[in-house]
């Protein structure tokens, strides 16, 4: 590991700032931009954060439920996307989902033990993030676009404790 990621902090801030450059580059850079980017970010993140074996079952469970989870708001109709796609969700909101499973054992860790803080930034920064992809991308939001941002926050507020509940239970099954 390089000298300036040694430090616990540069770890987790690397870690995040990886995430965020990623989530512009899929949201303003479509699909061969998303995937050329998220293939790169997937190979730091094997060469200076893996350290649990359980790390990349976990990315891909994670994105798994992504990809359910946003076509079935997509289905009902909390979103829609303008860009043509096989399934609901364009390739490249696949791709935000497989950045954001690299961070949950790292840049944010901090939540795994404080479920109810998780549950409350889940519920603040999921509408957020969504909302701010919907003005950036080809995704709009239902009219009027409060309930998409009240579903999505629901969504947030029990999804991401779940998450760490999970890397909890990893974590004690190992």
């Amino acid at each position: 590991m390089p000298p300036f990621i040694k430090s616990d902090i540069n770890s987790k801030l690397l870690n995040a700032v990886l995430f965020q450059l990623g989530w512009f580059a899929c949201v303003l850079g479509g699909d061969v931009i998303a995937f050329a980017v998220t293939v790169s970010i997937l190979c730091i993140h094997k060469a200076l954060f893996v350290d649990k074996r359980f790390e990349w079952s976990f990315i891909a469970a994670v994105a798994l439920a992504g990809f359910i989870i946003d076509n079935s708001l997509a289905w009902l109709g909390v979103f829609t996307f303008q860009s043509p796609s096989l399934l609901l969700m364009p390739f490249w909101m696949m791709c935000i989902w497989l950045l954001f499973a690299m961070t949950l054992n790292h840049s944010l860790i901090w939540l795994k033990d404080r479920l109810w803080l998780a549950s409350v930034l889940g519920a603040i920064s999921g509408p957020m993030a969504y909302f701010a992809g919907s003005k950036l991308a080809n995704v709009a939001l239902s009219t009027p676009p409060t309930f998409s941002l009240l579903s999505i926050s629901v969504c947030w507020a029990v999804l991401l404790p779940v998450f760490f509940v999970f890397i909890r239970y990893q974590e004690a099954t190992r």
